[in-house]
């Protein structure tokens, strides 16, 4: 993707604000933007998440790739304001100086902060958790779009993930998709297990809470190194996302972290701030999820990167059967 056109899209998706549970200004970006990709379509479950499919030709989906719509903020709750998500006590009421101020869209309202800067290699944002999966599908539409691609693939956007996965557990209660799609978070994660900040993105082995599924994370670490895309493997143990929440209710999931500086807009020592991620991790992420989608169309069942790993293993059982039998005699002795 031509870096301005990358550029315009982030832009463009974080700059809409959002908080639980109002999400539907970044809705609309997301709609009108797929309003003009022809081989996708969307529609909302009854919940208010969006179910995005890019479709051509007649290959069956294998993945979903999804990420939340909403972002810590506040909210009016009869008459009075409430903030909703993780965020320390002392940085919503210090004990010294004034509150950050807010800004009010209606009925909501976010840190006053600017919406999006580039600097040096660097987003800086008002909210990159977790506009930034939502920015990266779309880009993943866009480049299957032009690549005239024949496959089959879904992209979720979920509401009220800073509360609980609220919009993902209603999904997941409810699975809308073929039983065999497998869920893929895309998040933002402080950084943990020794991953760093514009390495690449991060292959999650789990989160604070769970494991991931080994069969699709394998999917996503051969699409890797197979087409040499930077990229980290880490237990990010910070938090937790909706691919717990999901492999909770049954539906198979992995995930992958762009890590992120200034963690739902609080920085190591005092105050609030803009969060940040590394454009090179943001464009690798969209490389990979693109790259992952197109290598599972192509392969067949008996392809799959567990089925591959069964083959070599299975091989060197057999290469080294001859030193087993050779060593029976000895066992037979002792």
């Amino acid at each position: 993707m031509h870096h301005q056109t990358f550029l315009s899209l982030f832009r463009e998706v974080l700059s809409a604000p959002t908080a639980p549970f109002h999400e539907y200004h970044v809705a609309r970006v997301i709609r009108e933007r797929i309003s003009e990709m022809k081989h996708v379509q969307i529609e909302e479950d009854a919940y208010g998440n969006l179910i995005a499919c890019y479709r051509r030709g007649k290959k069956r989906p294998k993945l979903a790739f999804a990420a939340h719509m909403d972002h810590p903020g506040w909210v009016r709750h009869k008459g009075e304001p409430v903030f909703l998500g993780g965020v320390p006590e002392e940085r919503l009421k210090p004990k010294k100086g004034k509150p950050h101020p807010v800004e009010w869209f209606g009925e909501f309202g976010m840190w006053d902060l600017e919406p999006f800067r580039l600097e040096d290699d660097l987003i800086h944002a008002r909210v990159c958790d977790d506009l930034i999966g939502c920015a990266a599908i779309l880009a993943l539409f866009l480049e299957l779009e032009k690549a005239e691609a024949k496959t089959t693939v879904y992209g979720l956007f979920t509401r009220a993930e800073e509360v609980g996965f609220l919009g993902s557990i209603e999904m997941a209660k409810k699975w809308p998709l073929p039983k065999d799609v497998c869920f893929v978070s895309l998040e933002t994660s402080a950084p943990r297990g020794g991953a760093e900040q514009g390495e690449g993105p991060v292959i999650r082995a789990g989160d604070r809470i769970s494991v991931f599924d080994d069969a699709i994370t394998s999917e996503l670490v051969d699409a890797a190194v197979e087409e040499k895309i930077p990229h980290q493997r880490a237990l990010l143990d910070g938090g937790a996302c909706e691919a717990t929440a999901m492999n909770l209710y049954g539906v198979p999931a992995a995930g992958i972290s762009i890590l992120l500086g200034n963690y739902h807009n609080v920085p190591p020592k005092k105050g609030i701030a803009a969060e940040f991620v590394s454009l090179t991790d943001a464009k690798n992420l969209v490389k990979l999820i693109t790259a992952t989608t197109l290598r599972m169309a192509r392969q067949k069942k008996s392809d799959s990167s567990k089925a591959n790993l069964r083959k070599r293993l299975e091989k060197r059982l057999r290469d080294h059967r001859k030193y087993e039998r050779a060593a029976r005699s000895s066992w037979e002795k002792n």
